[in-house]
């Protein structure tokens, strides 16, 4: 399992909609207040994902409730919109997610054809760490969907699992992927297990692997063995 840990020079920790989803329909929003608590820098959302986890769902009956709790944690300012924190300009944030949707959506191709990753609200997160990292701001992703992550992680690995998936040969455009190499990511299940480390959850080792496959089947990409060696760690 690769180690990640939430550097101590970490200025802001930008949320994207499924973990942000993920941590709340888990019964988790008071992980959250209590991270706040010790984390020096910011938990940060874009416009996107702002309409992603509050003003679409908040018209569905069925994820209303959620939506209800997201917007408590801004409210509380647990959580904060980019352009509060005055970082950035939104026609610069939406120039730099332009580009790289087009980079990140052009750079394998099938059958000669582009294959489609990522969407807005991932575009988003990943353009406004590009944006801080230039302006010497240190910050992390976390972002639980497994594409995104291996855009940044591991393009190789990304490449080869589509083409089990796809049952076909894919051609990668190397040149398109080196700007997603210099983006640090983390997952909903990194962000628990240091709370667990910094006794802001219970120290009860079974509840820790209880709330990591919790949050496993709600969508985050993380193995059984992964999830074993936290265990143990």
């Amino acid at each position: 399992m690769q180690r990640r840990c939430l550097d101590k020079m970490t200025r802001y920790l930008i949320l994207d909609s499924g973990t942000i989803i993920n941590i709340v329909q888990n019964c988790l929003v008071s992980f959250f207040r209590e991270l706040s608590r010790i984390f020096q820098g910011e938990f940060i959302i874009t416009d996107a994902v702002k309409y992603e986890t509050i003003e679409h769902p908040s018209k569905i009956k069925k994820f209303s409730w959620g939506a209800i709790r997201i917007q408590s944690l801004l409210d509380e300012e647990i959580i904060k919109l980019v352009e509060d924190e005055n970082l950035i300009t939104k026609k610069e944030l939406a120039r730099k997610t332009d580009e790289v949707l087009d980079f990140a959506n052009s750079a394998f191709i099938a059958d000669g054809k582009p294959i489609h990753l990522i969407d807005k609200g991932e575009a988003e997160c990943l353009a406004l760490s590009l944006i801080l990292s230039k302006k010497g701001i240190e910050n992390a992703v976390v972002i639980d969907e497994r594409t995104a992550r291996m855009l940044c992680e591991n393009a190789e690995n990304l490449k080869s699992l589509m083409e089990s998936k796809l049952e076909t040969r894919i051609k990668m455009k190397k040149e398109n992927l080196k700007v997603f190499e210099k983006i640090k990511v983390l997952r909903s299940t990194e962000l628990v297990y240091m709370a667990f480390k910094k006794g802001l959850v219970d120290s009860d080792r079974k509840k820790l692997e209880a709330m990591l496959y919790a949050l496993k089947f709600g969508g985050c990409s993380i193995s059984e063995k992964e999830v074993e060696i936290m265990k143990k760690m």
